[in-house]
């Protein structure tokens, strides 16, 4: 095993490539840590997203133990797990307060790898004693109130009082959950480019994922039987990556002039090294790379801040949550088009049938006050006033 705590040598993530896969490595000094790279290889298997957010935590984690001269076979003990957390959150054994260095979301982020990880080594025997351990069902209660600090993940060993019992929480962000016809119509005319809005316009009329979207090729977009093709593929230039299943979606023909539109504007001036992505930047030093997922987020919060829309609101997802309200909104009120779970299952490209039921949730409560709402004048006709029983 290679030594963590060797005076010489950088720990830092490093990425192989490749022709069309990603790996994630930890190394020191340019040689891969062991333990590391064989439990990002486990972890990346169904993203390498997953395995690129994971390799940065734990390499913060392999950083402290280098600071104390430890490796990560060397931990046997809670107390070093708890010194760890506090130097994620900035204590120095200070109280946590919202000017914090980590939110609490990450923080469960760096405490949920810690726990794959070392579940792993004992798994593997590599470690004889595990500090931390799974499955006990002591959890103490103060821990999991308020805002369910962690999302119930917590130690089976007690925490000391002084890190969490004085915590002052962070107000969860509100996301936009879905659009009104309104907001698509200002956002899109907020949309300064032909590119831009015919990304929105897709994730709004077929419900892709924008990595699914950003990751669409030339070929994956038919013309002449308006379409687009969805494909699980490592597109390793953009990152951009289709996480449900691989389908075929009808776009309307006002979709298809749009995207022909772009081919031969904006695109054709923009693709300098013949890319056979679909969506390019068309300014700056990458121009003519194909467009990544962040900056498309930039450009969108931008847009939807232009139309009177908070940016904290705004997420590339939300046009896909609009396509699936839509269509489970007319399976419902008109049943006439023949729209049926499965149906928006494939489109969705859910592998879980009853992800649909979420959204069915969501059209019975809207239902239950279009009710309300109608009725309510007749109750309220049908109550005599006090004065008027006399």
């Amino acid at each position: 095993m290679l030594a963590i705590n060797e005076a010489s040598g950088i720990l830092r993530v490093e990425i192989a490539k490749g022709s069309n896969d990603i790996r994630y490595m930890i190394t020191e000094g340019g040689i891969p840590i062991y333990d590391a790279c064989l439990w990002l290889d486990l972890v990346s298997i169904n993203s390498y997203l997953t395995g690129e957010r994971y390799a940065y935590a734990l390499l913060r984690y392999f950083r402290f133990l280098k600071r104390h001269s430890l490796t990560h076979r060397e931990v046997t003990n809670k107390s070093i797990i708890e010194e760890y957390i506090k130097d994620l959150l900035g204590l120095d054994e200070k109280i946590i307060n919202i000017e914090s260095r980590i939110t609490f979301t990450a923080l469960n982020t760096h405490i949920t790898v810690l726990k794959s990880f070392y579940h792993w080594l004992e798994d593997e025997l590599k470690v004889i004693s595990n500090p931390v351990l799974f499955n006990s069902k002591r959890v103490k209660k103060h821990l999991l109130t308020n805002t369910k600090l962690l999302y119930g993940q917590v130690w089976d060993y007690e925490i000391e009082e002084s890190v969490f019992s004085r915590v002052t929480y962070r107000k969860k962000r509100e996301h936009l959950k879905w659009y009104t016809q309104e907001e698509i119509n200002t956002i899109s005319n907020n949309l300064n480019s032909i590119r831009d809005k015919a990304i929105f316009i897709i994730s709004i009329e077929t419900g892709m994922r924008i990595g699914e979207i950003l990751g669409l090729k030339l070929e994956h977009f038919d013309p002449f039987e308006p379409s687009l093709q969805v494909v699980r593929e490592l597109n390793s230039d953009n990152r951009a990556l289709a996480k449900t299943q691989e389908r075929v979606l009808i776009i309307p023909q006002t979709l298809a002039d749009l995207i022909q539109t772009y081919l031969i504007t904006e695109r054709s001036e923009s693709d300098l090294s013949s890319s056979n992505y679909l969506f390019l930047n068309n300014i700056g030093v990458y121009k003519g790379r194909p467009l990544k997922t962040r900056n498309f987020l930039r450009i969108l919060k931008n847009a939807g801040e232009a139309a009177g829309l908070s940016r904290t609101e705004i997420r590339t997802h939300s046009g896909r949550s609009t396509r699936a309200q839509q269509l489970v909104e007319l399976m419902r009120d008109n049943p006439e088009l023949g729209i049926t779970p499965t149906f928006i299952d494939e489109e969705m490209g859910w592998k879980n049938p009853r992800t649909v039921k979420i959204y069915e949730k969501g059209y019975s409560l809207k239902q239950k006050r279009k009710i309300i709402n109608r009725i309510t004048p007749i109750l309220l006709q049908n109550i005599k006033h006090p004065s008027e029983e006399q």
